[in-house]
């Protein structure tokens, strides 16, 4: 076996997928890749209201969106994985009905996230990369 074939299997995947490596380092590696996020502190009603427009969002919608903003500013989170799995351990899903969603990337299924509509928006709005693993399904709950 090759030393790459042997890492793969290693991780759980296979030399032959040629997704493989960039799923992985997209997991592991993030903080290696990922540019310095925008610091936010919070949205003040001005950009709420741009952002209620701009985007074409729901006043919940919009309500939603900002206080997850708020919980990825204050706790400092650089990815919004941090953000998701705080939300996650605290069980406040529930505080985000209308934006959250159950996703999947590929091997990785039922991971507790936001839609790719918020998800983009979150992006744009912390200037963020988006160098997350490739994401194949979500579904809204």
């Amino acid at each position: 076996m090759s030393d790459y074939q042997d890492f793969c299997e290693s991780f759980g995947g296979s030399a032959n997928d040629p997704d493989f490596m960039d799923n992985w380092l997209s997991v592991h590696c993030l903080d290696y890749v990922t540019p310095p996020a925008k610091s936010v502190t919070s949205i003040n009603e001005s950009e709420y209201e741009t952002i209620l427009v701009k985007y074409k969002l729901s006043v919940s919608e919009a309500s939603q969106l900002k206080a997850y903003l708020a919980i990825y500013a204050e706790k400092g989170f650089k990815r919004q994985s941090d953000a998701n799995q705080y939300i996650t351990d605290n069980n406040l899903w529930d505080n985000f009905k209308e934006i959250r969603s159950m996703n999947e990337h590929g091997q990785y299924v039922n991971i507790p996230g936001i839609l790719p509509k918020f998800y983009k928006v979150t992006c744009e709005i912390l200037k963020l990369a988006g160098l997350g693993a490739p994401l194949t399904k979500a579904t809204k709950y």
